[in-house]
């Protein structure tokens, strides 16, 4: 009779083993699968304004971002610099931009900087997409930043005018350029001074294509700080760019001192420069 009850009650522990084994297993099996899935989130997609991979100096690339469907979230989209030699704030500008919630559509954009300045093509590569952690999970991973973009930044020069720009390594220093004119029309006469306000690259475009064909200084205003070397960026109306460096030295250089004489005094200013202007185009040498 004993040994019944045993059998009676080693059955029922055994039950309880089995059902609490078998809650166990399910329990595990569920905690696997994932608890909500983002394979049903909106699905991104990206549309640029500009086709190819070049950009010039003042143009703006625009990706258009459509979600396939609103969410009640907001969505930050933005470009990050992933190489290249162009510098964020001097050659291009991003603007991230926010999707608001229950919305499907925004734009960023990415402008190509305009800055007046004579130089050689650059390059910057960007990822254009979502870059918060919490907000990746929001979207479809098969829209997670799919955009790799790799663009030229090509320089312009404005189209009517030899752009010449003037730089020196010492920005506590102030030189200045002038420039004069040799022409038939206007033999040896002050022709412009937008190259002397104090900046450093100074810039310089008082020689037009419209204006009378023949020669043309560029005059150094060295202001007694001498020697310094010296570095110019000279953008011709057709595009190309043109660099000249040197040295800036009285006493082991002979330069012509034409005197200044637009400000009301006598200003030493030092031709470096030659400009032959054909009427058509301009041709720079270093005296």
């Amino acid at each position: 009779m004993r040994f019944k009850e045993i059998l009676k009650i080693s059955g029922a522990i055994l039950m309880v083993v089995s059902m609490v084994s078998c809650d166990m297993l399910r329990t595990a099996e569920q905690d696997v699968e994932a608890v909500v899935s983002p394979d049903k989130n909106p699905k991104v997609t990206y549309t640029a304004n500009i086709t190819g991979n070049s950009v010039t100096e003042g143009q703006k690339f625009i990706y258009t971002i459509k979600l396939d469907k609103p969410i009640d979230r907001a969505l930050t989209f933005s470009a990050m610099q992933t190489g290249g030699t162009a510098v964020e704030e001097e050659d291009f500008l991003v603007s991230p931009v926010i999707l608001q919630p229950y919305t499907t559509e925004a734009k960023l954009e990415i402008e190509i900087i305009a800055d007046d300045y004579p130089e050689v093509e650059e390059t910057a590569s960007f990822e254009i997409g979502i870059f918060g952690i919490a907000e990746r999970y929001l979207i479809n991973p098969e829209s997670t930043n799919p955009i790799k973009l790799d663009l030229k930044l090509v320089n312009k020069n404005d189209p009517g005018k030899l752009t010449i720009a003037f730089e020196w390594p010492d920005h506590s220093v102030d030189l200045d350029i002038v420039i004069w004119s040799d022409t038939e029309d206007y033999p040896m006469t002050e022709w412009g001074d937008a190259g002397a306000t104090g900046n450093n690259p100074e810039i310089d475009k008082s020689i037009w294509l419209a204006d009378p064909p023949g020669t043309y200084y560029v005059n150094i205003m060295d202001w007694d700080e001498d020697p310094f070397t010296y570095k110019f960026s000279i953008g011709h109306p057709n595009g190309t760019v043109q660099f000249i460096e040197g040295t800036f030295d009285r006493t082991k250089n002979t330069y012509v001192n034409d005197l200044w004489t637009a400000w009301g005094g006598k200003y030493d200013s030092f031709r470096v420069l030659k400009v032959v202007h054909t009427g058509t185009s301009f041709t720079v040498t270093k005296l």
